[in-house]
């Protein structure tokens, strides 16, 4: 009996041993970023997100010594894109970068249909930058700034066109509220995208586009388009000499094309913070500033409250441009 007990304690013992030497380790939680990290562009490559999105990887690629890659997703006006990143993980290592109309916009204009909850499934993460909205004309049309294209427009009615990059993209939001907001009568042509539209307008077919500048500003450089005006609150660094439409006759219209960077909503915060301070610190380097000079772009410097804020003002302001041009998509 006592030599039974001594056994049964011996096979306790080693089961037990056993059973903590199988047991598996708890690892301590690798530091972020530990593997590649994949920036979705819900538009095609070549565009200004395109441009940007490619500028913060391969810059944080290189600090950071991980792959930072730019996967473009495009279709359904951003829908494609947007919904990939809204239904991925929230861990960091998925992230979008879209201009401000599919987070303001979209919403709005799509409401139920939208296969995604933008603001419960997305969230925003860090500016990047701001790209100025020109208005720009084929030369051949007999106007040099703001006030000699409304006289044009009044006078010819129904014969001036604008093209933007889709229904509800900000070139037709940015146009229809100058519309309202001067008393002109415009008529929109919707393209699949900024690059028919603005090749339209080189060929005389339409007669102006509300464009973002590096679309447009190697042609008005050469000579090819005219710009009129611009339509932020300030001028345009790459065009000094064009006024604003605010300083040309029409007070208190201002709107500008926006990219941001946004993640699946439960993002850790230090990740979001990481994040935002990189970004910053990418679009404010002298090189990436030059960089993005070039392209007619600027670095988009604000803090994070202000910046949300200025989402919801956005949303606001489209909203009412929605409404008032009874814009409606199929």
């Amino acid at each position: 009996m006592y030599w039974n007990r001594i056994l049964n304690v011996c096979v306790a013992v080693l089961a037990l041993m056993g059973s903590q030497a199988t047991s598996p380790v708890q690892a301590e939680p690798k530091a972020y970023p530990s593997h590649a990290v994949r920036i979705v562009d819900a538009f095609p490559a070549g565009g200004s997100t395109d441009y940007l999105a490619r500028q913060i990887a391969t810059r944080t690629g290189n600090e950071w010594n991980i792959p930072v890659v730019v996967e473009n997703r495009s279709g359904a006006a951003g829908q494609i894109g947007t919904g990939s990143v809204a239904r991925s993980e929230p861990d960091g290592y998925t992230l979008l970068v879209i201009p401000n109309e599919l987070w303001s916009v979209a919403p709005v204009l799509y409401g139920k249909r939208l296969p995604y909850d933008t603001h419960k499934q997305l969230m925003p993460v860090a500016p990047v930058a701001q790209v100025p909205i020109v208005v720009a004309v084929n030369p051949s049309l007999p106007v040099s700034n703001i006030k000699e294209f409304i006289a044009y427009a009044k006078a010819h009615p129904g014969q001036v066109t604008f093209g933007s990059a889709g229904i509800g993209s900000i070139h037709h939001l940015a146009a229809e509220y100058f519309a309202a907001k001067s008393g002109v009568p415009l008529m929109h042509v919707p393209y699949q995208g900024t690059a028919p539209a603005v090749n339209d307008l080189l060929g005389g077919q339409i007669s102006v586009v509300f464009s973002p500048i590096s679309s447009v500003l190697s042609h008005i450089q050469a000579g090819k388009l005219k710009a009129i005006a611009v339509t932020g609150e300030k001028r345009a660094l790459a065009l000094p000499d064009v006024p604003t439409v605010a300083e040309s006759g029409v007070p208190d219209y201002t709107t500008t094309f926006r990219v941001s960077l946004l993640a699946p909503r439960g993002i850790p915060d230090d990740v979001r913070q990481k994040w935002f301070d990189q970004v910053r610190k990418v679009t404010t380097s002298d090189d990436v500033r030059q960089a993005l000079a070039v392209q007619g772009i600027e670095p988009d410097v604000i803090d994070y409250a202000a910046w949300l804020k200025r989402f919801e003002q956005d949303a606001e302001q489209w909203k009412a441009v929605i409404e008032q041009a009874n814009i409606r998509v199929e």
